[in-house]
């Protein structure tokens, strides 16, 4: 017999750009940014304090208006793991600015008991 067949054939291409441009590569510039903290003095407390709050707030705000933008899925996009390292990183660099002045802290009470002694 004679069988018609209807082939349909969908090319669907993803946009890269668009999503490098609105979320990775801000990611990547706030943890450079972050990353300026380790050339500062370590008694620039509110230069040090203030850039890494600042680059904590950016890098949730990027984060927020990623995952507002993207389809309500139940498993985890690569974007969503980028992001959230880069927000690791970034969160890390605010611990290390503690850890530091803490330390400092407790050589220079150090110092002191010494020169008093």
């Amino acid at each position: 017999g004679w069988y018609n067949r209807l082939f349909i054939n969908f090319a669907l291409r993803r946009h890269i750009f668009f999503f490098v441009l609105q979320s990775y590569f801000p990611a990547m510039l706030m943890v450079m940014l972050s990353w300026v903290s380790f050339w500062i003095d370590r008694r620039a407390v509110p230069a040090r304090v203030s850039l890494g709050i600042t680059t904590v707030l950016t890098m949730s705000t990027i984060i927020t208006g990623v995952s507002a933008s993207m389809p309500q899925v139940s498993y985890i996009k690569a974007v969503d793991v980028y992001l959230w390292i880069s927000f690791l990183f970034v969160f890390l660099s605010v611990i290390e600015y503690a850890a530091v002045n803490y330390l400092t802290t407790i050589e220079e009470r150090k110092q002191l008991k010494k020169r008093g002694k």
